[in-house]
């Protein structure tokens, strides 16, 4: 299981270590692989140096080529080595950087590319906060893997098989087989030891992803939280987390002190042997005392990256979990997907269509059954019924958010199922119930309708929407932040902010889902009257609950558990006397109340 991963990280991660069509890139990585070869052998020629210096200053009687009465060039070849070895090995990790951060920058953009090309079911199922760990732990992890794997784990599995040779070659086969047993059961025991702690790991994951997924619910819900007094209650919910996670944290710890002293005891005991055994070959006269120096030195100097490779296993297991949740979000496919070879709707008139439209989000409960509507240019139909009866699915059906499970939707006779779902959402603009604004100015928000429009088109959107005003009393103007989810503004603001967002995007179709809801009423007034003068060349659908709002409709339907029960217009409607006229004399009985009671 942990292979796969590995092979299928290194899978993915193979084509931006070595971009296509990215010659500078791969310049870069020649230069870093030749500066790793360099600082690698420099770095297994020191010990011999060393040892050589040892000996000479051992006999400087009988050494030749003596500066200050001390071999000095073998002394500047030694230091000059081992400069060398440190300098190579910065100058590829500077090489390295720029080839690392694109991968990272790319990966990255290409998650976050994927996660917007899912489908809505798939964002309504998951929770934002717990993607984000996802993918900030997966970035951190290519980044390691990316930095530590290509220029540390292979550089020195290499260094290990120089360093057995030159022990073999130089001083004899018993200190080569040490040096091979030793690091084979430090291989060993690493493994054996990591694979314990992965689990430990992923409860810790686990523990910490709940944390911030209930931290970030809770923040943005703030409001909620102090409307109920339940800030006690969140506490306690995000200490139930934090306190699985610091548990898990602890054994994680306590397992790593574990290893660790493991790792000392089987290295330690390797370094004992080597040197007992290179004390009996100096007092039998068979290798020199540099010769013990320069293998005491290899030993040390194995010492490091054999630490280093026992953390990097550790490193890249716990990486491979980080990874292995974000690359779950790659594998997720969308619901919805164009069809082979599907074109750009083209869009003259804005005719909207509903052909025997059946749609259920679970088999077991049909939302809309066999709607069939029709709305044309210059017109404007209005949806009216009780909660739940379908009507906001219609929105979400006609930006193919969902598919239908029968009939068609048709714009322009275009069946929008068989044309791209770009084309088909940049013909529409859309207000909806629920106005959510990014964290940035107003003029952003505003602008997010039309990103290349001009600051007079942004204006006159405002204008429009009878915002600009209010906007143009604020201290900063357009450039006042609205806040997390635009919690700084009002309902009533926020609502006019998409009102102009929407029409910024000059749609032929607009749909607005109880855009005016939070509106008073003379805002309201304002609006509906420039809205009649926008649907003359627009095709206008309009999701309503205050019935006030949609009497200028020319077509108003009633739906009722996915049905459409009635339609007509207000007056037609009123004389029919069923449903809608219900609706519309319990809600005049509601607004003679409420003025009474003012009253």
């Amino acid at each position: 299981m942990e292979d796969n991963k590995f092979t299928r990280t290194l899978w993915i991660l193979g084509p931006y270590l070595w971009p296509q069509g990215q010659r500078r890139l791969r310049l870069r990585v020649i230069c870093a692989l030749f500066c790793l070869a360099i600082a690698k052998l420099a770095n297994v020629f020191v010990p011999l140096i060393l040892g050589r210096a040892v000996d000479s200053l051992s006999n400087l009687e009988t050494t030749p080529n003596l500066f200050f009465g001390i071999p000095l060039a073998i002394i500047l070849a030694y230091g000059f080595t081992r400069w060398t070895s440190s300098a190579f090995a910065e100058i590829r990790d500077a090489l390295f950087a720029k080839v690392s951060q694109n991968a990272i920058r790319q990966i990255s953009l290409k998650v976050f590319q994927h996660l917007h090309a899912l489908s809505l079911k798939f964002h309504l199922d998951r929770q934002t906060g717990a993607l984000n760990r996802f993918i900030e732990r997966g970035t951190r992890a290519i980044q390691f893997l990316l930095s530590y794997v290509v220029f540390n784990v292979f550089p020195t599995i290499i260094e290990i098989f120089l360093v057995c040779g030159i022990l073999w070659y130089n001083f004899g086969i018993e200190y080569a087989l040490v040096t091979a047993v030793t690091i084979g059961l430090y291989v060993w025991l690493t493994f054996t030891i990591t694979k314990w702690r992965i689990r430990i790991r992923r409860k810790m994951n686990d523990a910490d992803n709940e944390a911030s997924t209930r931290s970030v619910d809770s923040l943005l819900n703030f409001e909620t939280v102090k409307y109920f007094n339940n800030e006690t209650h969140e506490s306690t919910r995000i200490n139930s987390a934090l306190k699985t996670y610091e548990i898990n944290a602890t054994k994680s710890r306590e397992s790593l002190a574990i290893l660790n002293i493991a790792q000392a005891a089987i290295v330690i005991s390797g370094i004992v042997i080597m040197l007992i055994m290179s004390a009996l070959d100096i007092k039998n006269g068979i290798i020199t005392v540099g010769a013990f120096v320069a293998i005491n030195a290899y030993l040390l100097q194995l010492w490091m990256p054999l630490n280093m490779l026992g953390t990097v296993y550790r490193e890249i297991q716990q990486s491979l979990v980080d990874m292995e949740n974000m690359f779950t979000l790659l594998d997720e496919d969308p619901d919805i997907v164009d069809t082979p070879h599907a074109l750009p709707i083209n869009i003259t008139d804005g005719i909207v269509r509903f052909s025997n439209v059946s749609f259920a989000y679970q088999k077991d409960r049909m939302i809309l059954s066999d709607i069939n509507l029709e709305v044309r240019n210059s017109q404007t139909l209005a949806i009216v019924g009780s909660t739940g009866a379908g009507k906001s699915t219609l929105s979400r059906l006609l930006f193919r958010f969902y598919e239908v499970n029968n009939g068609m939707i048709l714009i322009d006779g275009q069946d929008i199922s068989k044309v791209t779902q770009k084309s088909v959402r940049q013909a529409i603009g859309i207000v909806p119930q629920d106005t959510v604004l990014f964290n940035d100015t107003i003029y952003y928000n505003i602008s997010y309708g039309d990103p290349t429009a001009s600051s007079e088109a942004i204006y006159a959107a405002a204008r429009t929407a009878r915002i600009h005003d209010f906007v143009s009393q604020l201290p900063n103007g357009y450039h006042t932040r609205v806040g997390e989810r635009g919690l700084k503004l009002s309902g009533g603001e926020k609502q006019r902010v998409a009102i102009a967002r929407a029409l910024l995007k000059n749609p032929k179709v607009l749909f607005f889902d109880e855009a005016t809801s939070a509106l008073d009423s003379n805002t309201e007034k304002e609006i509906q009257d420039n809205l009649k003068e926008l649907s003359k060349n627009r095709t206008t659908l309009i999701v309503a609950h205050r019935l006030s709002t949609i009497v200028h409709a020319d077509q108003i339907l009633v739906l009722d558990q996915g049905t459409i029960i009635e339609s007509g217009t207000h007056r037609a409607l009123l004389n029919f006397d069923g449903k809608y006229s219900a609706m519309w004399k319990e809600q005049e009985a509601g607004i003679k109340k409420t003025k009474i009671q003012l009253a």
